[in-house]
């Protein structure tokens, strides 16, 4: 039975009750007492709906919360998961091909072990190319990725040169995180004469690359707006390239 039908049938059991005699048994304090406990009841039956008028919003509101919580867990990793694809070609980021660490970078390693308490920095060498990279303590782990850059005719509009990039990447690089990578691009002596007349350029930027140094067969630069997507470490990787880390020695002389 709802609240309202015992409502009702209180009020018609009262109704039924035979007239007093309000002269001889109901005084006006016996009247007065009567009056009191209606009112009572009337105010208790009142908070009562008061209280599950109350007690609905409460669970609409917990009902919504709960639905928010369970879109955040199903949404959020979604979400996240395609602005990382979204950035997966920005510079400095992975290249399709795979990460190979560089076989004079672990034999160095193999000569003089670091030593964890050591403020000296590291220094990456290339034999191949002929230079050398200092680089902080904090980046020893680093790795070496390749990567390859492509020139294009000026006139003709195709690519008429291709050369190698290699990226030095922070220990702390992670797909979920990328870190801003160190990239020198490497090019034959006719290559950068070339490019200084004008005859290809590389990407659609008004300059072009910026000279590290070179030896006796190669130019090493720095690509034009390498880290124009603020990578987490990009100001770190401009003071390491501030100190003039890239130290150059002819390949002729390598092996001597």
């Amino acid at each position: 039975m709802k609240n309202d039908e015992k409502f009702d049938d209180v009020e018609r059991k009262i109704r039924s009750l035979p007239e007093p005699d309000y002269d001889k048994k109901f005084t006006k304090d016996t009247q007065d007492k009567i009056h009191e406990n209606l009112l009572q009841f009337a105010s208790s039956y009142d908070n009562k709906k008061r209280g599950a008028a109350i007690m609905k919003k409460m669970l609409v509101g917990l009902a919504s919360v709960a639905a928010f919580i369970l879109f955040a867990v199903l949404a959020i990793p979604f979400i996240e998961d395609k602005l990382s694809d979204s950035n997966s070609n920005t510079p400095g980021q992975q290249t399709k091909e795979p990460v190979t660490i560089d076989k004079n970078k672990e034999e160095n390693d193999n000569k003089n072990p670091a030593d964890p308490k050591s403020t000296d920095p590291s220094l990456y060498e290339n034999t191949e190319y002929g230079f050398s990279f200092a680089l902080p303590k904090s980046w020893e782990g680093y790795q070496i990725v390749t990567d390859t850059w492509e020139g294009i005719s000026t006139e003709q509009n195709k690519i008429i040169e291709s050369g190698k990039i290699l990226l030095i990447r922070h220990p702390g690089w992670t797909e979920a995180n990328p870190r801003q990578d160190i990239p020198i691009m490497i090019f034959t002596l006719d290559q950068w004469s070339s490019l200084e007349k004008g005859e290809f350029h590389i990407g659609a930027a008004p300059i072009g690359p910026t000279k590290l140094g070179e030896n006796d067969k190669y130019v090493f630069a720095l690509p034009a707006r390498y880290n124009f997507a603020f990578l987490e470490g990009y100001e770190e990787v401009e003071t390491i390239l501030q100190n003039h880390p890239l130290q150059t020695k002819n390949v002729s002389n390598i092996d001597k």
